[in-house]
């Protein structure tokens, strides 16, 4: 038997829970993944940052994930572009090589 909401509130989206929780555990003193992703989103723009994120970061490496062999194919191309961009968004750490794979976004 299926239970009503008793207290009314709205549900929250189990994919926003999850992506609150990765981003916590991502997470370091600089802001971590989720502070990358809202940087590249201001400084890469539509349609890229639609179809690929960051992902993580070792050192000075940035992991993208893309939505497809496509994307990949055509970001190859733009890497240095991207990473300039990028870079001029960070305040101080600064990325050095970017590599893309398809993954979830």
């Amino acid at each position: 038997m299926h239970k009503k909401n008793p207290s009314n509130q709205p549900l929250t989206p189990i994919g926003e829970v999850l992506d609150a929780i990765i981003d916590q555990c991502r997470s370091d003193n600089r802001g971590g993944v989720a502070h990358l992703i809202r940087i590249w989103e201001k400084t890469i723009g539509p349609p890229i940052s639609e179809n690929a994120r960051p992902f993580a970061v070792k050192g000075d490496l940035l992991l993208v994930h893309v939505s497809s062999s496509a994307w990949l194919h055509q970001l190859r191309f733009l890497k240095d572009e991207l990473l300039a961009k990028f870079n001029a968004g960070l305040e101080s750490q600064q990325i050095g090589e970017i590599k893309f794979k398809i993954g979830p976004l």
